[in-house]
C-alpha cells in the first residue's frame, strides 16, 4: 500500500514539475497590450525586456507586435531568434510565417504554418493558413481551412466576419458567384462597422466582373467608415477610371498614394492609366515605382511583363481589366492602420 501511495505521489510531483509554468507578470502585460491593439507599446516593452533583462522568450511577442505594424523583415529576424532559443516554440514559428507572408514568401510561410497546425489548430492559425493558400491560388484548401474553423466555433466569435469574407473571395476565384454573394452578405451583416468587408465585396464580387457602379457603392461605404482607408480610395479610383471618369479616378488614386506612399498598387494603377493615355514614359516611371515597392514579390510578374512589353519600345500590350486587391497586412506605417482585405 505504501509503495502504491509513493508511486502516486511521485506521479503527481512529476506532472506538477512538467506543467507549463504560469506566465510572468511581464508576459501578461505585453499580451494585454497586443490584445488591446497597442503594438507599439508592446514592442517598446519587449525591447526593454530583451535588451536589458535578456528575456529571450519575448522575441516571439515582439515579432507579433512588429508584424502588426507591418515591419515584416524585423519581425522575421525576431521570430528566427525566438526559434533559435526555443526550437519547438509554435508561437515564434507562427509569427515567422506571418512575417514571410507579409514579404511575399508564401511557399515558406506555408511550410511553417503546416508545422504549426500539428500542435495548434486555433481559429487564427487556420485563418492565416487559408490566406496563404489563397495567395498560392489553392482555393480548395483555403476553403477547407475556413470551413473547419467555422465548424470548430469561429462562427461564434467577434471576428467571424473575416472567415466569411475570405470564403467569398475564394469562391469568386472559383467562379462560384452565387455562394460568394452569400458569404459576402454574411460578412457585412456580421461586421457592418468593418470597412474591409465592403472594400472586399466591392472588388471581388462587383469590380472583378466589371460591375463598377455597384463596386463604387461598396467603396463609398468603406470610405465613410474609415476616411483614411487608402485601399478603398485606390480601388474606387480604378473603378471610376473604368467608367470613363478619368480625372475623378486619378484624384482618388493619388489620394490613396498620399495616404499610403509605399502601396505598389497605386503605382501599378497610375502606370496603366498613363499607358492607356499614350504616355509610355510616365507609365514606365510608375511601373518602376511599383516594382520598387515589392509588387513582384507580393503579387506576381504582371508589372514586369508590362514593362517588358512597353518600356522597351514595344507597345499595344494586353492590359488586365482590374487591379487585384492589396495584401492582408499593411507595410510599415508611422502608426497602426487598418489592414486590407486580401
Amino acid at each position: 500500500m505504501r509503495s502504491i501511495l509513493l508511486i502516486i505521489a511521485l506521479s503527481f510531483a512529476t506532472i506538477a514539475f512538467t506543467q507549463t509554468p504560469a506566465p510572468s507578470k511581464e508576459e501578461v502585460n505585453v499580451r494585454a497590450l497586443l490584445a488591446k491593439n497597442k503594438p507599439y507599446k508592446a514592442i517598446t516593452r519587449c525591447d526593454h525586456l530583451i535588451t536589458r533583462k535578456h528575456r529571450n522568450e519575448f522575441y516571439a511577442l515582439r515579432a507579433d507586435g512588429l508584424n502588426r505594424t507591418g515591419n515584416y523583415a524585423q519581425a522575421e529576424r525576431d521570430a528566427r531568434s525566438g526559434l533559435g532559443f526555443y526550437p519547438d516554440n509554435a508561437e515564434a514559428r507562427f509569427q515567422l510565417a506571418i512575417a514571410e507572408y507579409g514579404q511575399g514568401a508564401y511557399d515558406s510561410a506555408m511550410v511553417h504554418l503546416r508545422r504549426v497546425l500539428k500542435t495548434d489548430r486555433s481559429h487564427e492559425v487556420r485563418y492565416r493558413t487559408a490566406l496563404t493558400y489563397q495567395k498560392l491560388k489553392n482555393y480548395r484548401d483555403a476553403l477547407l481551412q475556413l470551413d473547419q474553423a467555422l465548424v470548430e466555433g469561429a462562427k461564434d466569435t467577434p471576428d467571424a466576419a473575416k472567415f466569411h469574407r475570405v470564403k467569398g473571395e475564394c469562391l469568386v476565384m472559383r467562379n462560384d458567384t452565387l455562394l460568394a454573394r452569400m458569404e459576402f452578405d454574411q460578412a457585412v451583416t456580421l461586421g457592418p462597422e468593418d470597412p474591409v468587408n465592403f472594400n472586399s465585396r466591392g472588388f471581388f464580387l462587383f469590380a472583378h466582373y466589371d460591375q463598377h457602379v455597384r463596386a463604387i457603392a461598396d467603396y463609398d461605404r468603406s470610405i465613410k467608415l474609415d476616411p483614411n482607408y487608402s485601399y478603398a480610395f485606390n480601388n474606387r479610383g480604378w473603378s471610376l477610371y473604368k467608367l470613363g471618369q478619368k480625372d475623378r479616378g486619378l484624384k482618388d488614386i493619388r489620394l490613396a498614394g498620399r495616404k499610403k506612399k509605399n502601396s505598389p498598387f497605386v503605382y501599378r494603377n497610375l502606370g496603366i492609366i498613363a499607358l492607356e493615355s499614350g504616355d509610355t514614359t510616365l507609365a514606365c516611371t510608375w511601373f518602376r515605382q511599383a516594382i520598387e515597392y515589392q509588387f513582384t514579390a507580393l503579387y506576381g510578374d504582371e508589372v514586369e511583363e508590362l514593362m517588358k512589353l512597353n518600356c522597351g519600345h514595344e507597345h499595344n500590350a494586353t492590359l488586365p481589366v482590374q487591379a487585384p486587391n492589396a495584401p492582408m497586412d499593411n507595410p510599415a506605417q508611422p502608426k497602426p492602420t487598418r489592414s486590407n482585405a486580401p
